[in-house]
């Protein structure tokens, strides 16, 4: 009698041993899907650094104050299920694109207008609206796994990439713009470089939320602004439009916060 017990519980053993293995085996190593496809929205402040600007003349005004703006964006991207041959990382691709506005700000002598004897000032803020679209390759790390999707309750994220990097600026001028009048918006592209930190989690199956800091670096040649304020409205008599080119390194720090929308393609 002994000996079937123990026959049975040794057979029983056996058994939770091979369904714990068979268990085991059946827990994701990997994303769910082939691939995870994902697109978001997002929004929050772009931080630009202070930087000199050497104008073509040879004069260089030092430490110019572009201007913490809000920034607006989105981006559309693709996990792919890598995990279980990248030590627990996804590996990913990703195009974005955001806007901000880092004007100049008013009143700066010998950058948007010139100080009177007076004491009055002649001139305005130089508007500016940056613009980058470009794109980086992700590595994630998922927590909190499942079996069910997402397999990763919360990840953060690093990246690194490059693009286009525009700047359109409107002087001011003496005068500044109006609605019947506006003064025309110049505009200089240039390359990127980008590197990007983050952490998303999800709220529910397919909609998550992140939140993410930037930091993106170019070099322009041809940025422009009216140093001192000699800009006049534009269509009227004696009208003229001048632009002071100068050339700066452009570094900001932008951090975003938003939603995005996941899509589990299974095979």
């Amino acid at each position: 009698m002994k000996t079937r017990i123990a026959a049975m519980v040794v057979l029983v053993g056996v058994m939770g041993v091979s369904q714990s293995v068979h268990a085991a085996a059946e827990l994701p190593t990997m994303s769910s899907g082939t691939i995870e496809p994902y697109l978001s929205f997002m929004a929050g402040v772009a931080i630009p650094f202070s930087q000199d600007a050497t104008f073509r003349n040879g004069d260089v005004e030092r430490d110019i104050d572009y201007q913490m703006k809000q920034s607006v964006g989105g981006n559309a991207g693709i996990w792919f299920p890598t995990r279980n041959k990248l030590a627990g990382f996804d590996v990913g691709a990703e195009i974005e694109g955001y806007v901000w506005w880092p004007d100049i700000a008013c009143c700066r002598h010998g950058v948007n207008g010139t100080l009177n004897p007076d004491g009055t000032f002649e001139g305005t803020t130089t508007e500016i609206q940056g613009i980058y679209i470009g794109g980086n390759i992700m590595l994630r790390r998922p927590f909190a796994i499942s079996e069910a999707y997402p397999n990763g309750r919360w990840h953060p994220y690093i990246g690194v990439g490059g693009g286009a990097h525009q700047f359109a600026f409107r002087p001011g001028g003496a005068r500044g713009a109006t609605f019947e009048a506006p003064l025309t918006t110049q505009r200089d592209t240039a390359p990127a470089f980008q590197v990007k930190g983050g952490v998303k989690v999800f709220l529910i199956k397919y909609v998550a939320a992140f939140a993410e800091a930037k930091y993106t670096h170019a070099f322009h040649d041809a940025l422009g602004t009216d140093r001192f304020g000699q800009s006049s409205l534009p269509f009227a008599d004696g009208s003229q439009l001048v632009l002071d080119d100068y050339e700066s390194t452009i570094r900001t720090i932008t951090v975003h916060a938003g939603l995005s929308l996941h899509f589990d393609i299974r095979p």
